[in-house]
């Protein structure tokens, strides 16, 4: 593709045949294979045609032929009834000069003059082109469900990806302008951290984690151990179809060793820590590519946010940051909202530069690393920079338990305001790993 106007289309036939209820059935005379693959027959409901393909051009036209069948040879006939849909794309090219690039993020001619130089010897990713096969191999895939389909500005979510080299000091930088999009990843036991699990895609493992020191356990482990002993009782039920047999045993042995990781390690938490995301084809997978743990800096509204590469994503998408750093953009941003959904985010990701071991974050160093890389790829030193604070809370203090009264003493007579009981003094409300459902729009 390398920035050519190309066009993927295809076609998939969704068949329903008028019969009864609306369901398809073939004459019975039809020789069948051992194993038939199952139609795609859309269920008999009502469907909101404009809303279930929001943000695509949609053109519709009913056709109409005389037959030589008969109703009853119709109905059995699935041919006589279909609808053929054609999926159109034609995806953009890469921006790769001056011009186009500014018109996604305009401050980027004040906080780095040298833009044009440094596009001079600047090359266009392969990575660019990797995004869209792997978001046309999505299309082909979703496409016969069509509420899977994208948004329009989900399927068009890069700008561009380039590879910049400084032509002096020879710093080189992954250069990506994209949207973004919310992660909310993340558990750390170790830590006193609130944590977002309200997405329906949450993991409570990041890419970038370090050993275990403390003792506290993992807060995602109880529900981990929880689902592992329930399965395991269906499982010994005897009551399974094999398919559904197969299909728990897989989620056990992932379950399995989610409990083993989330004992063994802590992890960023996606509403604590200022991470970004990439496609998990572009991290670690060829020379020269970001590694997790390398810095990053983005930039948003002429602000620029201090941050590191912490996971790794599905390939058909790109743009994502964590929570913490979206809510910085914007205040309301949660699993169901993104702070922006333009491609005029500027992520720059600097290879190579990864400190090991991985660690507690430490958010100073994070900040002072990438205002000294900021400073190498001759970016200016009076920027506006967004200053991180540690959300950590200390631990609560557990409340002693008094010592039971000697054998045979007198026990004094207290009155409700000064009882000793020790359930009075636990507080009502204990505090809960998760955020309260104001917070999560």
């Amino acid at each position: 593709m390398n920035g050519l106007l190309t066009r993927a289309s295809f076609t998939v036939f969704l068949t329903a045949a008028l019969m009864g209820a609306g369901c398809s059935k073939k004459p019975a005379d039809t020789k069948q294979p051992p194993h038939p693959e199952k139609e795609s027959v859309l269920p008999r409901k009502n469907y909101d045609t404009a809303r279930l393909f929001s943000g695509l051009a949609l053109k519709t036209s009913v056709t109409c032929a005389q037959g030589t069948l008969t109703t009853l040879g119709a109905i059995q006939e699935t041919n006589s009834y279909e609808a053929d849909i054609t999926l159109h794309v034609r995806w953009p090219s890469a921006a790769t000069n001056s011009q186009s690039i500014l018109a996604a993020t305009p401050e980027l001619g004040t906080l780095l003059p040298n833009l044009p130089r440094l596009l001079e010897s600047s090359s266009l990713s392969p990575d660019f082109s990797g995004l869209l096969e792997r978001k046309e191999r999505s299309l082909r895939v979703n496409l016969a469900q069509l509420q899977k389909l994208p948004y329009r500005d989900s399927l068009f979510d890069c700008q561009t990806i380039l590879d910049l080299k400084h032509p002096e000091n020879g710093r080189r930088v992954l250069f990506v302008q994209a949207i973004m999009n919310v992660n909310t990843d993340g558990s750390d036991g170790d830590r006193n951290l609130a944590i977002d699990r309200l997405s329906a895609t949450f993991q409570p493992q990041t890419n970038y984690r370090w050993p275990k020191s403390g003792n506290h356990p993992n807060p995602c482990l109880r529900e981990t151990e929880s689902r592992l002993a329930l399965l395991n009782a269906e499982l010994g039920s005897g009551s399974l179809t094999p398919e559904n047999k197969a299909s728990l045993s897989k989620e056990l042995d992932y379950l399995k060793a989610t409990a083993e990781e989330l004992k063994r390690w802590d992890f960023l938490v996606g509403t604590a820590d200022p991470f970004i995301v990439l496609p998990s084809f572009m991290v670690g997978k060829s020379s020269g590519q970001p590694s997790i743990g390398d810095y990053a800096v983005v930039i948003v509204h002429g602000k620029l946010y201090p941050a590191i590469l912490g996971d790794m994503g599905p390939g058909s998408k790109i743009g994502e940051a964590s929570l913490r750093l979206c809510r910085a953009i914007d205040p309301a941003s949660g699993a169901d909202r993104r702070p922006v959904s333009r491609p005029e985010v500027t992520y720059l990701i600097f290879p190579g530069t990864a400190e090991k071991p991985f660690a507690t974050p430490d958010y100073a160093h994070w900040a002072s690393r990438c205002r000294d890389l900021w400073k190498e790829l001759g970016g200016t030193e009076t920027s506006d920079w967004q200053e991180w604070t540690s959300l950590e809370k200390p631990w609560p203090t557990p409340t002693p338990i008094p010592s039971p009264s000697p054998t045979g003493s007198p026990t004094p007579e207290t009155s409700p305001s000064s009882s000793t009981n020790p359930a009075d003094s636990i507080p009502a409300s204990p505090t809960s790993i998760l955020p309260s459902p104001a917070t999560n729009r």
